[in-house]
């Protein structure tokens, strides 16, 4: 089987002093880095601009969101096969990009999302309200749509081949971009696999941006909000979720 060809893309907002060694580790992994700059008041695009990787800019801050749909934009118009998200913190190592990398070329899966979930720093290092954050997201997606089980719905880190991509909507630009991407690609037939992987969190926790009191409430409001809206009860069969998006597909496809 040829070996598929990965685009990386990373969000980045204020990550001076961590994308450079980020980026060090991920461009020998990847076929083509594309750092988003989302509007970011420090050093990042200086950092990056550096290393041998396309940037894209948002001129203002525009939320995480606003950042994965630039990063797919670009995509799109590229030749590559997979997209690859990689969070600019450093709460992801890039070595499970082998992981990510093996699984694709075994999987019939169209999405693949890492997950923590189980692994020792899961267990002894990941901050106690990051981890009910999760685990209530978990139980949400899981109670509204069908039983879905995805392990660790927060996680950033994931892949998406160009047929899943291509035809993922997304309306939103915060963090909860994330969930919604997922949950629209469920809906539409797209098969999942996980790669199980290891975060880092020894002190890294304190430079994400994600907000617990900001961003969290956002994640189970947009599960409720497309629950209403795209009633997934309807497309409880994988005949329908496919019938579902052949009616729905992009004309990029």
């Amino acid at each position: 089987m040829k070996d598929v060809r990965i685009l990386a893309v990373c969000p980045a907002y204020n990550e001076s002093g961590r994308i450079g060694s980020l980026l060090d580790k991920l461009i020998p992994l990847v076929d083509q880095v594309c750092v988003v700059d989302d509007g970011s008041t420090d050093n990042t695009y200086e950092e990056a601009n550096e290393r041998d990787v396309i940037i894209l800019q948002h001129p203002t801050n525009k939320g995480k969101g606003a950042a994965i749909k630039t990063g797919i934009d670009y995509f799109l118009k590229s030749d590559f096969d997979v997209i690859l998200f990689i969070d600019g913190d450093g709460q992801h190592s890039p070595n499970d990009i082998r992981k990510f990398r093996k699984k694709i070329n075994d999987s019939d899966a169209e999405v693949f999302v890492a997950s923590r979930f189980g692994s020792e720093h899961w267990i002894k290092n990941m901050p106690f309200l990051r981890k009910i954050s999760n685990l209530l997201s978990r139980f949400g997606i899981w109670v509204l749509y069908n039983g879905l089980v995805i392990e660790d719905p927060q996680n950033g880190y994931r892949a998406y081949r160009r047929i899943a991509i291509a035809n993922i909507e997304c309306n939103t630009t915060g963090y909860e971009a994330e969930t919604e991407i997922l949950i629209d690609a469920y809906l539409k037939g797209f098969e999942f696999d996980t790669v199980q992987i290891e975060s880092i969190y020894d002190g890294h926790e304190h430079s994400s941006k994600f907000s617990l009191l900001m961003d969290t409430w956002k994640i189970p409001g947009i599960m409720v909000k497309l629950f209403f809206r795209r009633k997934p009860y309807l497309l409880r069969s994988k005949s329908k979720k496919i019938r579902y998006r052949e009616l729905r597909e992009k004309i990029t496809l």
